[in-house]
């Protein structure tokens, strides 16, 4: 109980709140100033539920409104799965969907005709899909940012999740914070996940560790967030 009452008060303090430091960060996020080592994006988006997890900030690269055919897009699992199945030029038929998705067939005939009806499938024939205007979704350019003022074990573990459908994974800490994640380098090395500081007062972004394009680990949850931002794009 003593030793950890004394590590409780060596913690390093700060003179905010994370919700002050996610709005201050949304402002310098919708600046005309890029940030260093990131930079500028056409639209942000903040705390959006991506199944496996709600970063704070997801910034996109191209405008979401160039893609008509996904206004009005379904955005469940179900649906996200059969769209990460669909191919482009390789039609496949409801059995196949069924059986690679583990899902009931109705369930993925109902998530078929969302997506034809929403324009992101088309159907070659009663029993033939392909992508359509969904292929753009496996396009769009994302970057998600996990901001926290303390618990570098678990802003590791959440980054980790982004990068199931983000290109590019950031944490964003206080200075005062760095220190904490010294142990946790090789992990975000391991999976191209950035580190970087922000101060809410001034402002001042830098970069602690440089995050790494990747693809995203799940076709699926890519599909899902997509999906998410399409709605929140449009609504």
């Amino acid at each position: 109980m003593v030793l950890g009452g004394l590590l409780k008060r060596m913690r390093p303090r700060t003179a905010y709140s994370e919700e002050q430091m996610a709005d201050a960060f949304e402002k310098r996020l919708g600046s005309r100033r890029p940030l260093r080592g990131v930079g500028r994006f056409s639209q942000v988006f903040r705390e959006v539920d991506c199944h496996r997890g709600r970063p704070d900030f997801i910034g996109i690269v191209s405008r979401m409104a160039s893609y008509p055919t996904m206004h009005g897009s379904p955005h469940n699992i179900g649906t996200a799965c059969v769209l990460s199945l669909l191919k482009s030029r390789s039609p496949r038929s409801l059995s196949t969907l069924t059986r690679l998705s583990h899902l009931t067939r109705d369930i993925v005939l109902r998530s078929v005709r969302h997506l034809v009806a929403s324009g992101l499938v088309e159907e070659l024939s009663p029993d033939r899909f392909i992508l359509s205007g969904g292929a753009a979704i496996f396009d769009i350019e994302s970057t998600a940012f996990e901001l926290k003022l303390k618990s570098p074990r678990r802003a590791t573990f959440q980054a980790q999740q982004y990068t199931l459908f983000a290109q590019r994974v950031w944490i964003v800490v206080p200075p005062s914070l760095v220190s904490g994640f010294d142990i946790y380098r090789p992990v975000l090395g391991r999976w191209g996940i950035g580190l970087a500081t922000f101060n809410p007062h001034s402002h001042a972004f830098r970069v602690v560790l440089a995050a790494k394009r990747g693809l995203p680990v799940s076709r699926e949850h890519q599909a899902y967030a997509m999906l998410r931002l399409v709605g929140r794009a449009v609504a």
